[in-house]
């Protein structure tokens, strides 16, 4: 064993003449254990801020951790004075508080961590009465807005249904009005079978009248040209 694990050994037996190999291990860790940088330390607790959905009472907590770490120390020489640290973590707690919490602790002026505390969680709590859950209002807004999409989509399909219907009728008319009206075979099947079939009354044969009978036609010029 040599260096600073022989001082610390030597340094342990003049403090305890009994050391034990539990005791000694309890100093070489304590001595050797890494420690952040006090400036590391004390930057983070210096830019603490409360975050935006952190309440008053989680920042208060957070924020005191921080101040332990970075002002507390073992060396008696580097102790700082408890009225100084409770003076620092009053100042950085109220600083970092949010800005509508701030503005009311600054004006009640609380004379302790403890009571500026108590202030903000009591300045907390009145936003909170003051102003209905954000969340709560997004989501009613949000079932509101999803009433009326569905009720507008219900509405457009039933015009949509309603115009295919009305567009299909015109067709329906514009095909019947192109039909010839006095055409026989345009005519339904039962109006067809109904109606009696032309006679010529000139040669009794179907399909035609006496005026349109070519027989008729024919005997009348064969009877012309005999005069």
């Amino acid at each position: 064993m040599e260096g600073n694990a022989r001082k610390v050994y030597e340094a342990s037996l003049q403090n305890d003449k009994e050391l034990t190999y539990e005791k000694f291990k309890e100093a070489m860790t304590s001595h050797f254990k890494e420690t952040p940088p006090f400036a590391t330390e004390f930057a983070k607790f210096s830019s603490a801020v409360q975050f935006e959905f952190e309440n008053v009472k989680d920042f208060s907590i957070r924020v005191q951790g921080l101040s332990q770490k970075c002002l507390e120390s073992d060396s008696e020489n580097e102790k700082v004075s408890e009225s100084f640290k409770e003076k620092l973590l009053l100042s950085k707690f109220i600083s970092g508080l949010k800005a509508h919490i701030r503005a009311q602790v600054l004006i009640a002026d609380p004379s302790s961590f403890a009571e500026a505390v108590d202030f903000a969680l009591r300045v907390e709590r009145s936003f909170e009465v003051a102003s209905p859950n954000v969340n709560v209002i997004s989501q009613n807004d949000s079932n509101a807005v999803e009433g009326v999409k569905e009720g507008f989509t219900k509405t457009l399909d039933l015009v949509l249904k309603q115009l295919e219907h009305l567009n299909t009728r015109i067709d329906e008319l514009d095909q019947h009005k192109d039909r010839p009206e006095n055409s026989y075979t345009n005519q339904p099947l039962s109006q067809r079978r109904d109606r009696k079939p032309l006679k010529c009354f000139y040669c009794g044969r179907l399909g035609h009248i006496a005026s349109e009978c070519q027989r008729k036609k024919e005997r009348l010029s064969a009877g012309w040209s005999a005069k």
